[in-house]
């Protein structure tokens, strides 16, 4: 309640508000959710980094790049039906400075023949004044 409070007072002083970090990287995963269930992987990897250097973590492999992990999606979810609808839950968002923070949370995708499901651990990174998922780990 006391939070409200300030960004009320803030508002009516007409001062900005800040968003909050957490809020900023939370709005990163509901945007891929909503690409993702629109069938738009290239909007979907817009949450990421757009570097050789962003990293994803799955199936016991070790994925490096950016247009690389696009090129995994598109191969392994060709049409709607395998992409099927995503549905993310954040369980945690810890920031670990004003530039990075770890995002814990569960993945699911709903599809006609099954509900495949699991787990993700993702660092998220503040480069060039825009939040990044530089680190993907994810996993069944």
């Amino acid at each position: 309640m006391l939070k409200k409070g300030w960004i009320l007072l803030l508002l009516l002083l007409g001062l900005p508000v800040q968003a909050v970090p957490t809020d900023d990287i939370a709005n990163i995963l509901r945007e891929q959710e909503a690409a993702w269930n629109r069938g738009d992987l290239d909007a979907y990897m817009q949450g990421y980094w757009q570097s050789d250097k962003m990293r994803f973590v799955s199936g016991n492999k070790f994925r490096y790049g950016w247009s690389e992990t696009l090129a995994a999606y598109k191969k392994n979810y060709p049409d709607k039906a395998t992409l099927g609808q995503l549905k993310f839950t954040i369980e945690e968002t810890k920031m670990l400075s004003n530039y990075a923070a770890i995002v814990v949370g569960r993945w699911q995708l709903t599809r006609v023949k099954d509900k495949p499901n699991g787990v993700f651990t993702l660092l998220v990174e503040k480069i060039d004044d825009k939040w990044v998922i530089t680190h993907d780990h994810s996993s069944d």
